[in-house]
């Protein structure tokens, strides 16, 4: 038989062994909720980026009319300008300011290019000096260290903007050019006067002297009007001259009589 106080060691035994293995259970599921939580945070952080990062999607841009491609294929300024300005369409903040410069000098080199001869009016080239001042300012902003990324997005999507234009105006020259040549002045037949002699000797139209003998006979019935009236004028003139001698001579011999 065994001895109570060895049973009862045994038992004591027992709960001093097995208190050590719950402490450890419960710091190995501690050691594995942090664990967890870190990955949490970890993946938190990589999915949060900052706002300067996130790109941004902006409207597209105005194209120039496919019919009017070729009139503009020898541009190589422009063309260049139009394929590096494609990224700043879907563009983080970071990523336009740090291409600003190199988009300045394209722009630049626009305006200092050799355009085509229907784009020389100075209604384009105010359009080209606006991207110019408008890329101009994005490269102003890549020196100001506490810039917003909503600035940078609102500046991308002015320069855009005034790509836009400039294509929109392409557009409205070569369709004004193409109008005025299909326009073509209207024909307007004239009926020919009796009077006038078209001959394949002689082109000029000369008057037949019928109504120049008419005109003449006009004048003179007029001149003669004229002169029947000064008669007149001049017969009635006299005959009251007449009248008034007439009345002297009555009013002298009345006078004599009374005397």
């Amino acid at each position: 038989m065994l001895n109570v106080e060895v049973f009862e060691g045994f038992y004591v035994f027992l709960e001093t062994d097995i208190r050590p293995m719950k402490f450890i259970y419960y710091c190995a599921f501690i050691l594995m909720l942090s664990s967890c939580n870190e990955k949490t945070t970890a993946a938190k952080q990589v999915i949060d980026k900052p706002e300067a990062s996130r790109i941004k999607k902006h409207k597209k841009v105005s194209k120039i009319q496919s019919k009017f491609q070729m009139n503009i294929d020898s541009w190589v300024e422009y063309e260049n300008l139009r394929i590096f300005l494609q990224q700043y369409t879907s563009i983080s903040p970071n990523d336009a300011l740090n291409n600003s410069r190199e988009l300045n000098d394209i722009t630049k080199s626009v305006i200092d290019s050799v355009k085509p001869q229907f784009l020389e009016t100075s209604a384009f080239k105010a359009r080209v000096n606006l991207l110019y001042n408008e890329t101009l300012r994005l490269y102003d902003m890549s020196s100001i260290p506490a810039i917003k990324a909503i600035e940078v997005n609102h500046q991308v999507a002015n320069i855009l903007d005034a790509f836009s234009s400039v294509n929109f105006k392409i557009n409205t020259i070569l369709t004004q050019n193409e109008l005025e040549k299909g326009i073509t002045e209207p024909n307007f037949k004239r009926d020919i006067p009796e009077n006038l002699d078209i001959s394949s000797s002689n082109t000029s139209k000369t008057p037949v002297k019928k109504n120049l003998s008419t005109r003449k006979s006009n004048k003179s019935t007029k001149s003669e009007f004229f002169k029947k009236s000064k008669q007149t004028l001049m017969l009635e003139k006299e005959h009251l001259e007449e009248k008034r001698n007439k009345k002297l001579k009555l009013s002298k011999k009345n006078k004599r009589e009374k005397n």
